[in-house]
């Protein structure tokens, strides 16, 4: 089985339409039988993202279902300590580096780590990890 693990940056896309919205639901829909999921951090930045732009009933009922139906990368003890000890000396924030960890405990199942956060993309390339940011400049 591959993953395609979307971090919060992405999430948002598939409900707040932005530059890079109809490219990642484009990209999305050509990566066959990979599932898409992301870690249960998402479901709180997500809900949080859209009560800030103050999406209507019909964005947050979309958003709601899509995270009721995700596949979620759980969040146990030991992926906090492993996002802790990422990249030492770098400036990566605490819940960047809880997606990071997520998606690297998927170690080669990972197909692609979907971020368009630019201190992300650079952290995440530096672990190695494969990054997409589909529609970004």
């Amino acid at each position: 089985m591959r993953f395609i693990y979307l971090d919060t940056s992405a999430a948002l896309k598939l409900f707040k339409e932005e530059s890079e919205s109809a490219a990642l639901k484009a990209w999305l829909s050509t990566q066959g039988s990979a599932t898409v999921l992301t870690c249960d951090l998402t479901r709180t930045e997500v809900r949080r993202a859209l009560h800030a732009a103050h999406a209507g009933p019909d964005v947050a009922a979309e958003a709601e279902e899509w995270l009721d139906e995700s596949a979620l990368v759980r969040m146990p003890p030991l992926l906090f300590d492993r996002a802790g000890q990422l990249s030492p000396g770098n400036r990566l924030r605490s819940l960047d580096a809880l997606h990071l960890a997520a998606a690297q405990g998927l170690g080669r199942a990972l197909l692609s780590f979907v971020v368009y956060d630019k201190g992300l993309v650079e952290s995440a390339r530096e672990l190695g990890l494969p990054v997409a940011c589909p529609g970004a400049g």
